[in-house]
Order: C-alpha cells, then structure tokens, then sequence
C-alpha cells in the first residue's frame, strides 16, 4: 500500500498524531509534502495573530500563539538533551524530522498543494491513500480524486458535532463532560466526509484546551495504526453518526472568549509546557 502524507509543522502535536504510523508504517509512506504556510500559502503568522485577535480577542490569540510556541519548545528541548526515545513511544519530533529519521522523503511545498506542480507530483508517487495530518488547507477534487481509497483526515471532536475551527475549545465552553476525535474521508466540503473511525475523550477537571487536545492525539495516533492496517486487509470502514447534533463553528467571537476565560476556564498552562519537555504518551 502506497501512503502519502499532507502536513503542517506549524501546527501544534501534528507529529504526535504521525508518529505511530510512521513507526509502523515507514515502508508504505512515499512521500510527506509539507506546507510552509499556517493555513495557506498567502498567510504569515503575524497574518494570522492579527486575524484572530481582531476576531476572537487578544487573550485568544496569545494562547494559541503560546500553545504554538510551547510545542516547539518541547520539540528543541527533548532534541537539545537527547530525551526522544522509541520505548515507549516516547518521541516528540516535527514531521520534517521524522521523514529523515524514517528514510521518507519530503516535499517542502511552496504555494498550494492544489498548484498544479504538486498535483503531477503525488501523482508521480500513485498514492493508494492520502492522510492529512493536522493540514489545514481546503483539499480540491484534483487531490481528492487521486488515490484510490481516497483521503483521510483527523478531526477533534465526534463529528457531525463540532464542525470547523476550534472545536475542543467549543466543547469545554458548552461546559461539555466529553469531546472526542474522529477519522473521516474528505470530500469537497468542510468535516462532511463519511466517518471512519470515532473515539470519545473526557474533560476532566481542570483540564485545559491544551492538555485535552494532546490527550486527543496521543489516543488518535495509536488509532490511526489500527485504521491503517484495517485497509491493508481490505476491512470495510465507515461507521453511522447521529446527524442530529450536527453543529459548526468559525473562530470564536470576542463575547465567546470573554465568557470561556471569566469562568475561569484555561486554553493552556504551564503544566502543558512540562507534559511535552517530559513527553510520555503512557502518562497524558
């Protein structure tokens, strides 16, 4: 089975969620093709910060900013002293990184992996199926058409629930006790896709968006092997959803943050910094 990989290093646990596979299933990956932009290939970071601070409030956009920032610093910190174990799954790493430490080649794209120049190259690789891997971008039909079991995405919340941006953030300002993850294909539109595979995750008490969204890709990296190995043997997947609790969020207004941090509600905390400097998927 030919397997090619969508992602983006800009975005925070996307190697958590590739590691496993790429453990598991180096031979059958041919390629990983690595956006350089946050969301698309017009927008910097200071683009982005500015966007949703005029959108969502100051405070928001400091906490995504700082849950970005406290990733990669567990990233260079466990890199810097030599922490990154393969017992235990104990591997905190870029994308770009694993591709080196795998022998997987990777493809730095510039501009939009819809841009004809990649569409010929993952062709090139005949990719059986497609992974999106915390990639953000909007998958035309040329993409989409490409492999023969077509392209799967992660999504962190039990679709049709929580469609769109945000959505662990959402679920706890609902005062929701769960959230949870799903797997589904990707067609032309937003999180509509059939479903693969779902799995729920608690809030637990004093959690914060933070802790439950590592939470949620350490337990989706382990399922995504089983998914994996599911169409290796040809094993039909696609579960029935509840469409009745279908709901969709952008980023949230300014009246939404302000209510989230007055209760006293946390996006991250400095005890998210230590979970991934001592990065132990058995522990989160």
């Amino acid at each position: 089975m030919k397997i090619v990989l969508l992602a983006n290093d800009n975005v925070s646990y996307s190697g958590i969620l590739s590691y496993p596979l790429l453990k598991n299933f180096s031979n059958d990956i041919s390629g990983i093709f690595i956006q350089d932009g946050i969301l698309n290939s017009n927008s910097s970071s200071l683009d982005l910060f500015r966007k949703i601070k005029n959108r969502s409030g100051l405070q928001y956009a400091l906490s995504l900013t700082i849950e970005t920032i406290n990733y990669k610093i567990g990233i260079f910190i466990r890199n810097l002293f030599h922490m990154n174990k393969h017992e235990n799954d104990c591997y905190l790493e870029s994308n770009e990184k694993f591709g080196r430490i795998f022998g997987i080649p990777i493809f730095k794209m510039k501009g939009s992996v819809n841009d004809k120049i990649w569409i010929e190259k993952i062709n090139e690789l005949k990719p059986d199926l497609i992974i999106c891997i915390r990639y953000a971008e909007i998958l035309k039909k040329s993409i989409i058409d490409i492999p023969q079991y077509g392209v799967i995405n992660f999504h962190s919340s039990l679709l049709p629930k929580y469609k769109g941006l945000g959505p662990i953030f959402q679920a706890m300002l609902h005062n929701e006790k769960e959230i949870g993850f799903s797997f589904h294909y990707i067609d032309e539109e937003i999180d509509t896709g059939k479903i693969i595979k779902q799995k729920i995750i608690p809030i637990r008490k004093n959690d914060s968006v933070s802790r439950v969204n590592i939470r949620a890709h350490v337990s989706a990296g382990n399922e995504l092997v089983t998914i994996i190995k599911n169409f290796k043997n040809n094993k039909k997947q696609n579960i029935e959803i509840n469409k009745n609790d279908e709901s969709y969020f952008s980023w949230p207004e300014k009246t939404d943050t302000k209510k989230f941090f007055k209760s006293n509600k946390k996006y991250v905390l400095i005890k998210d910094l230590f979970s991934l400097i001592f990065y132990n998927p058995n522990t989160i």
